[in-house]
C-alpha cells in the first residue's frame, strides 16, 4: 500500500505541471505548521513544507487538492500525502471561503493516517486555511501559493 502511494504521488507531479497554463488545474508550493494539543503541558509544534496540487477554480463549487509534504518536528517527522475535497460556501469576486476534509496518508513508522477537517479562503493563487485531524489532536495553518 505504501508503494502504490508513494509511485501515485511521484507520477502525480509531473502530470500536474503539465497543466500548468489551464487555469482549472493549478500546482503550488505550500507550507504549513502543525500544533500537536497538549497531552502533555507545552503545545508540540511541527513545520511541514512540501507541493500542492487544485483541480478546479475558486468558482466552482468542489475543488479537489493533493499533494505530498514533509513535516519535521518532535512528535512527528517524515512524508505526508494529503488527499481533500473543498466544497466553496461563499463565494466572491477574487475569494471564495471554503470547509474541506479528506485524509492524509502518511509515511512515518506504522502510521497510516488521519482524517483532515479544513476551513479557509482560496483565491486563484493563494489559499489560507485552518486544520483539524482529530486522530492525532492535531490543529494547525497553511498557506498555498499557486503557479
Amino acid at each position: 500500500m505504501k508503494r502504490m502511494l508513494v509511485l501515485f504521488a511521484a507520477l502525480l507531479l509531473p502530470l500536474l505541471l503539465m497543466g500548468q497554463n489551464d487555469k482549472v488545474l493549478r500546482v503550488g508550493i505550500d507550507a504549513s505548521l502543525d500544533c500537536f494539543l497538549p497531552s502533555s503541558p507545552s503545545v508540540t509544534p511541527s513545520f511541514g513544507l512540501g507541493v500542492r496540487a487544485r483541480v478546479g477554480r475558486p468558482d466552482q463549487w468542489l475543488n479537489l487538492l493533493g499533494g505530498v509534504r514533509y513535516i519535521y518536528g518532535t512528535r512527528l517527522s517524515g512524508i505526508q500525502v494529503p488527499l481533500l475535497l473543498n466544497l466553496n460556501l461563499i463565494k466572491g469576486r477574487q475569494v471564495t471561503a471554503y470547509l474541506g476534509g479528506g485524509y492524509e496518508f502518511d509515511f512515518i513508522g506504522t502510521y497510516w493516517g488521519a482524517a483532515k477537517f479544513q476551513v479557509g479562503l482560496a483565491g486563484s493563487h493563494c489559499d489560507f486555511r485552518l486544520f483539524y485531524k482529530p486522530y492525532q489532536a492535531d490543529l494547525g495553518a497553511g498557506f498555498t501559493y499557486y503557479f
